[in-house]
């Protein structure tokens, strides 16, 4: 018999439809590395989630964006939809972030009322770090200030442990790059190290960017997943005897061609025997911050 299957098409094409579904972004553009995009695209948004909110030792709003700042307080403590206070560029599917890939900042426009799918604009704009648990309130700043310095000085003096990961051990920069130096090496898209007034030095605490602008984490977890799946075909003809008197039952002959292919729950990963009708688990997915993004061990592999 010949298996014939491409779980790597198949995952492609689901992602591609939870970017239109889900999220409402034009997919018809990208022709080629589509986890890229889809991670990236990921990466910029904010999953809508109770958080703790942190706020820094020098915050302050302006009186006249008080009202936004209020209102995207209760929407981080109740866990609602924050994505339409980013920027607009979310909704484009091919556009990067490289104040997000580089320290790994969100920037929230402080408007109150909606203006289409998004907040209206302000100038003074809410400067962010967000994980899984906690909003850090860093401070309100310009666009203009998008290469400051003292935007990652605000966050290791009041959060050191949170970005503690990205601490180079016993490296100095001797030289200080200005905001304009850095907003030129982002531009031409070269990572930098960041250095505090206390001398601690940062690797890019986003994961950084490489050259097309996208950041390095889309391009790491499409080569995991990429690996995983060549894991997941290479344990179909294991199956195969254990399926093989099913599929008799339901038409298959002798040295037929069988197609198989990837199907994806929120659960777990089967394999689709399309002509057949039959499906079989093949792994559980790990609960994972990004619809459709999973990590793996391939050595634990095993069938359900």
């Amino acid at each position: 018999m010949k298996l014939i299957m491409d779980f790597k098409a198949d995952w492609h094409e689901t992602l591609k439809e939870i970017m239109k579904s889900a999220w409402d972004l034009d997919t018809k553009a990208i022709t080629e590395d589509v986890p890229v995009h889809y991670f990236n695209a990921a990466q910029r948004r904010i999953t809508a989630t109770p958080r703790n909110i942190l706020v820094s030792d020098t915050f302050h709003c302006p009186a006249e964006h008080l009202q936004g700042w209020e209102q995207i307080k209760r929407s981080v403590i109740e866990g609602r939809d924050l994505n339409p206070h980013l920027s607009k560029r979310i909704g484009k599917v091919k556009k990067t972030d490289l104040l997000l890939s580089d320290w790994g900042v969100h920037h929230l426009h402080l408007g109150t009322e909606l203006e289409g799918r998004y907040t209206a604009r302000t100038g003074p704009l809410l400067f962010a770090r967000v994980t899984a648990d906690n909003f850090y309130a860093i401070d309100v700043y310009t666009h203009d200030d998008f290469e400051d310095a003292d935007i990652v000085e605000v966050v290791h003096r009041n959060w050191p442990e949170s970005i503690e990961h990205w601490a180079l051990r016993g490296m100095q920069s001797k030289e200080t790059l200005t905001s304009d130096q850095r907003k030129t090496l982002r531009k031409k898209r070269y990572n930098s190290f960041v250095q505090v007034n206390d001398g601690t030095t940062y690797a890019p605490i986003g994961g950084g960017y490489v050259f097309s602008g996208h950041s390095i984490f889309a391009i790491t977890e499409m080569d995991k997943e990429h690996h995983f799946l060549e894991c997941l075909e290479r344990l179909i003809p294991e199956l195969m005897p254990e399926l093989l008197p099913e599929l008799e039952k339901r038409g298959y002959s002798e040295d037929a061609d069988i197609r198989v292919s990837l199907v994806l729950t929120d659960l777990a990963y089967f394999a689709h025997f399309t002509e057949y009708g039959i499906a079989t688990e093949l792994q559980k997915r790990p609960p994972s911050p990004w619809t459709g993004a999973v990590s793996h061990n391939a050595k634990d592999l095993k069938w359900g």
